[in-house]
């Protein structure tokens, strides 16, 4: 899935109603769920209990209870559940709420991401403001040379995580820094084993696909990159080694402040970025590829047991979530329940629709995200129990009851 950095929410959705044809949406269930959804028009929150949209914002916290966005000069906090405004306070001059962090004290205010993160215009300078959505902290302003991206903060808060885009007026590749958010100084992050990045042994990478899903704790973020030819880890810089990968996970430690690279086999990163997923549980991280046909299950949280095994392959886009012991993989034809352990399938069955995101909903359900709606299934069977419109629907990304 792919983090919550969203545009601002606009109405236009709505709940279907009973028809005829085979097609027909089936009714909405009671008590109503809570939809989050990357739409064309930006984030849409959906009661489908109501069939209201709920609340304008622009991004969501990492347990969706509570919504931010920039109104004039102003944050606004907003209930992630029933829109209510909970604070509002005087920013500094922004375009845009970019990230928050996980205790939900700090956020980041900045410009839009370019269209293209590759070739111009690029950007010489960037600036990023970070400011506590309470009031309670004075905000920010850091004004740095290069082309900076924000990432994720740390878990105390001192940091923030940057993509680091280089050369920064015609970037071909990224890197990962941190900005130290005492003295606004950008450095490396270090190594699995605490150690400083030597001089020039920092990773620059380059990706079509960049998807990024935390740990349950919030202690890690997951960060999935393919399509990277001939890259170098910094393991191999330092090493002096020659040899690349086409695919890995970039396993960033959110208390630490290190940086580890776990390497994906053949074929991960040659095909379509869209075939390829990750999801995470309470003991694994789960890779799929499946255009190539392939998954990965590595023990967390020192990723050093590892299990691969044959999937379908199948081409369209793909999403995964973990409920209850049991995962389940949604592909351009096929929903799939698999063991969590060995990889293999309890159940196949049809999906109701191109899939566009797959998440846990309540009591044994799933919500599966189609073109312009979603639908609500039985977890076990793959039994069709509920259908909304949410129009121009990219990417569903959570559910949760409704008050």
């Amino acid at each position: 899935m792919r983090r919550r950095d969203f545009l601002a929410v606009c109405g236009g959705v709505a709940l279907v109603g009973a028809c005829g044809g085979p097609e027909a949406p089936k009714a909405v269930t009671v008590p109503g769920q809570v939809l989050y959804a990357d739409t064309k028009s930006g984030l849409s929150v959906l009661d489908t209990g109501t069939g209201l949209a709920l609340a304008a914002a622009t991004i969501a916290d990492a347990r969706w209870d509570r919504l931010y966005t920039l109104d004039g000069g102003s944050i606004v906090t907003l209930d992630g559940v029933t829109g209510r405004e909970l604070a509002r306070t005087t920013a500094p001059d922004a375009e845009l709420v970019r990230t928050i962090s996980n205790s939900g004290r700090r956020v980041v205010l900045g410009d839009p991401p370019l269209p293209s993160p590759y070739g111009k215009p690029g950007r010489a300078e960037t600036r990023l403001v970070v400011a506590d959505p309470t009031g309670a902290w004075p905000a920010k302003t850091f004004t740095l040379k290069g082309n900076y991206e924000p990432d994720a903060f740390s878990a105390d808060d001192g940091f923030l995580f940057v993509v680091d885009y280089l050369p920064a007026t015609e970037p071909e590749g990224y890197r990962v820094r941190m900005l130290n958010l005492t003295d606004g100084s950008v450095g490396p992050v270090l190594t699995r084993t605490k150690q400083v990045v030597p001089e020039g042994a920092e990773e620059i990478m380059r990706g079509d696909g960049r998807l990024g899903v935390p740990s349950p704790i919030g202690d890690r973020l997951y960060t999935l990159y393919t399509h990277q030819p001939d890259h170098l880890h910094t393991r191999d810089l330092v090493a002096g080694r020659s040899t690349g990968v086409h695919a890995f996970v970039h396993v960033l430690s959110l208390t630490e402040h290190w940086a580890y690279c776990l390497d994906l086999p053949e074929p991960f990163g040659h095909g379509p970025a869209e075939g390829h997923t990750i999801t995470v549980s309470g003991s694994a991280l789960y890779v799929f590829d499946t255009a190539g046909g392939r998954a990965i299950r590595a023990e967390t949280p020192d990723l050093m047991e590892i299990r691969e095994a044959t999937i379908p392959k199948t081409t369209g886009p793909a999403f995964a979530t973990s409920t209850s012991g049991t995962l389940h993989l949604a592909t351009a034809d096929s929903l799939y329940t698999l063991d969590p352990d060995s990889l293999s399938a309890h159940r196949t069955g049809p999906t109701p629709g191109t899939p566009r995101g797959l998440t846990p909903g309540p009591a044994g359900t799933l919500w599966l995200g189609i073109t312009d709606g979603a639908v609500q299934l039985d977890a076990q069977s793959g039994k069709e129990l509920a259908r909304v419109e949410i129009p121009g629907l990219i990417t569903l990304s959570h559910a949760q009851p409704s008050v």
